[in-house]
């Protein structure tokens, strides 16, 4: 759909790609941004190329990484976005700017951004990625072209992990795992300490449910032990090796669950046959919450205490 508006001259100006994390949204707006950037007489790579902007940072957007406002400057960029925009493209025809996870900005930088949505500068297009489209203004996402990624199927899926390790046993056991996510699947295969993290996380914080308030207390301070940017990134590897397992417990419950490693079976299993399915439901949705709260820059410590707090069960007798 992308090529053939491109090939008809009727690229939008914003696009929004939706659809779950590690699906494949951000891949998708890197590819697009190559084809319209990269070719004979262009830098070779994205990440030299003058027309190109991106933000795909694990931290919460402020509205200087957005507005127009060049005698302060954007922390994190030589210029913000709307700066970057403004200009004529330097040695391509258009200019593009990828802003992955969206709902990383606060309101401020999303009322901030709807003004270049609304008025967008001639010859640019603009990439916005998203799990959460709910947590975008809708005056944002009725200016953008919105475009949903599925989830691929787990044939494909499997076939494409085995293209990249030569284990068959294990390649099919992460495709279970990855729940049509090939991007959690490439990110797991070549850094497993972040899959081993995830699955820890996972099983401390399924844990908690059943403890006291005091242990909750105490374990919530280890998000409070170091800067709050530092402390928000590990509060969200922990939220999504918790969510993860979650969603599995759910699936499970339901009688929906692909096979998977064993361990992690019997785990799910022995959880939430302590855990009432509505309880299951309601951790799933704080834990997604707890994730908006700190992308838009929440005390992470906080977040982590109250959501903790709230699921907690009363210990079987």
């Amino acid at each position: 759909m992308l090529r053939a508006q491109r090939a008809a001259g009727r690229l939008a100006h914003a696009y929004c790609l939706i659809g779950e994390e590690g699906v494949g949204k951000t891949a998708v707006a890197r590819a697009l941004a190559e084809e319209l950037l990269l070719g004979e007489g262009q830098p070779t790579r994205l990440e030299v190329h003058p027309d190109f902007w991106c933000d795909d940072r694990p931290e919460a957007i402020s509205i200087d990484e957005i507005r127009f406002h060049p005698e302060r400057g954007a922390p994190a960029h030589d210029q913000s976005l709307q700066q970057f925009l403004s200009l004529k493209p330097f040695v391509a025809p258009l200019r593009v700017a990828l802003l992955a996870n969206a709902e990383r900005m606060t309101e401020a930088a999303q009322n901030c951004l709807l003004k270049t949505l609304e008025e967008p500068p001639p010859n640019t297009v603009l990439v916005l990625t998203t799990a959460y489209p709910d947590h975008l203004l809708s005056t944002c996402l009725s200016r953008c072209q919105l475009i949903a990624l599925s989830p691929v199927g787990r044939p494909a899926l499997a076939e494409f992990i085995k293209g990249r390790h030569d284990n068959e046993a294990e390649a099919e056991a992460l495709a279970g795992l990855a729940h049509g996510r090939p991007g959690w699947a490439v990110r797991a295969l070549t850094d497993r300490d972040w899959a081993l993290r995830l699955d820890r996380w996972a099983d401390e914080l399924a844990a908690l449910v059943f403890e006291d308030a005091d242990g909750v207390l105490s374990y919530a301070a280890r998000f409070g032990q170091g800067p709050q940017a530092e402390m928000r990134v590990i509060a969200s590897d922990a939220l999504r090796g918790f969510t993860a397992f979650l969603r599995d417990a759910m699936l499970l419950r339901a009688g929906l669950l692909r096979p998977m490693p064993p361990a992690r079976q019997a785990s799910l299993e022995a959880w939430i046959a302590r855990v009432p399915a509505d309880q299951v439901r309601a951790a799933l949705a704080a834990a997604q919450r707890t994730q908006l709260l700190i992308d838009q820059n929440v005390n992470p410590r906080l977040a982590m205490e109250i959501m903790l707090l709230d699921l907690r069960v009363t210990r079987p007798k």
